[in-house]
């Protein structure tokens, strides 16, 4: 029992002399302040990160239709009498525009971006 005890101590002992140790040695040592150079460079690694996802984003945005797909709004928006092209299939601003036309007059949010749901009521108009 009493070398339970006397362990027990001594870990305790080591244990605040360990916590006092680094209390002193961070007390001594003042904050350094970061450099104007370190500072930038995270920025800009920030920076390129956001773009870097920014521009992933943009990409999958655009991947998920195909060429078809497009096609088939483009029809449909041409039959509506919203889109004045031929039907590429190539997502540009006239058909952004005709699909944000469409929106409004079908009283959906108006986003000019395609969506299952305009795609599904163009192919049946």
């Amino acid at each position: 029992m009493r070398r339970l005890s006397l362990f027990a101590g001594m870990l305790a002992m080591c244990l605040s002399a360990g916590a006092l140790s680094a209390q002193s040695t961070s007390a001594q040592q003042p904050a350094s302040k970061p450099t104007m150079k370190q500072s930038s460079s995270v920025n800009v690694t920030q920076d390129t990160a956001k773009a870097a996802s920014a521009k992933a984003s943009m990409s999958a945005r655009h991947a998920a239709w195909t060429k078809d797909q497009i096609k088939e709004a483009q029809e449909g928006l041409g039959k509506a009498g919203l889109y004045k092209g031929k039907a590429t299939g190539v997502m540009n601003a006239d058909t952004r525009a005709a699909l944000r036309s469409y929106q409004k007059k079908n009283h959906l949010p108006v986003t000019g971006r395609l969506s299952d749901s305009v795609l599904v009521k163009l192919k049946s108009a």
